[in-house]
């Protein structure tokens, strides 16, 4: 045992950090990249921890005598623009712990072919770093001081977590978008962020999806037409669904429990079928009415609300994608695997064919449990 613990001590109290010498990096825990306005040039924004500060400072700190340090320098790549940037610092960038990379909304309407590039042949990026669009520039999205974390760039990662949890959010890394950005057919997609001013105070808000098409920023999804995304791909593992209550007097509030998709494609008679079948429990979380809703009748009738809301979040998504002219979905690699001699025939144009397929979709919906009540809080007058 000591001579296991000689050995742990020998490599992790060494002077030398991957074969650097860790006092001669800049770690970065965050990248926004937007268009300088002046040049036309790339400016690069590094969010870069300072160990000599992190001891001393409020946990929310900035500038020059907080937790991070924002140094920014153009170039004409990205690379360029990272060895800029070590004028300014004196040390070169460790990108290892950078959590995400968040692109300005000029250079993801133009194209991230080029932008991305530097990032996925980068031996030290982690491939499961966040890729975010801001939706003007990213550089003021990584000024944004947050109220619960040293780092505005760990406080973006906690928010896109928080909103995958209720099923408003697809969580998107580097290897993702580079996969569907590889892809024939399948559109990237990544979170839209955004900075909000309330009375002085400003904070990082979540808006939904920007939608891509080879490789440019065409749209945006909502928050309701995310969701239709994720019943789809089978990412739904929480959130809540409103319904109006039987007697429409009131609502009851399901929260979504579990959550399965299958979508099976089908050509029929020329015609393009994508069929989606979605299962759903949930249990009755919250009521507004005094109607007794832990009933079969009444169970019934929030199930078909339930089936109708999720079928009608599914075809918002599907109506979007349309109009962006953006497989989404990824349907045509579905129907790549499992019709590749056809498929042959529709892969060259299949951006024409897209917004001719059909869905047919079918929803079970369950509510399963009423928590910790059967009847409800309160009673009508004159109610027993």
């Amino acid at each position: 045992m000591k001579l296991i613990l000689c050995f742990f001590m020998l490599f992790t109290l060494s002077g030398c950090f991957g074969g650097r010498e860790i006092n001669d990096l800049e770690i970065v825990v965050g990248i926004g990249v937007d268009k300088d306005e002046n040049t036309g040039n790339i400016l690069l924004t590094a969010q870069i921890v300072r160990e000599e500060e992190n001891g001393n400072t409020e946990k929310n700190g900035g500038g020059e005598n907080g937790a991070f340090w924002n140094v920014t320098s153009t170039g004409n790549s990205i690379f360029d623009a990272v060895r800029q940037i070590t004028h300014k610092t004196g040390n070169r960038l460790f990108i290892s712990h950078n959590q995400a990379v968040i692109y300005g909304e000029d250079i993801a309407s133009e194209g991230l072919e080029k932008y991305i590039d530097f990032f996925l042949r980068a031996h030290e990026m982690r491939p499961t770093a966040l890729i975010l669009v801001a939706e003007d520039r990213a550089s003021d999205v990584l000024e944004t001081k947050p109220k619960t974390e040293k780092f505005p760039a760990a406080n973006i990662e906690k928010l896109v977590e928080s909103y995958v949890f209720t099923s408003q959010l697809y969580k998107v890394n580097m290897k993702d978008f580079a996969s569907r950005l590889m892809s024939t057919t399948t559109a990237p997609v990544a979170p839209l962020v955004s900075v909000l001013q309330d009375n002085g105070n400003k904070d990082i808000y979540v808006s939904g999806l920007a939608v891509f098409n080879k490789g440019k920023m065409v749209g945006k999804l909502n928050q309701a037409e995310v969701r239709g995304l994720l019943w789809v791909l089978g990412k739904v593992k929480s959130g809540v669904i409103q319904v109006c209550s039987p007697n429409e007097q009131g609502s009851a509030v399901l929260e979504i429990l579990e959550a399965e998709s299958k979508v099976t494609p089908k050509l029929r008679d020329g015609k393009i079928v994508m069929h989606i079948k979605i299962k759903e429990e949930s249990s009755l979380s919250e009521q507004t009415t005094t109607e007794n809703l832990a009933t079969d009748p009444a169970f019934e009738k929030m199930q078909k609300a339930s089936e109708e809301i999720i079928r009608q979040e599914i075809l918002a998504a599907f109506d979007k994608s349309k109009e962006l002219n953006a497989d989404i979905f990824g349907f045509g690699e579905m129907l790549h695997k499992k019709y590749s001699n056809e498929w042959k025939a529709l892969k060259d144009n299949w951006d024409d064919l897209y917004p001719s397929v059909e869905l047919k979709i079918d929803v079970e919906a369950k509510i399963i449990k009423t928590d910790l009540l059967k009847k409800p809080a309160w009673q009508s007058e004159g109610g027993k």
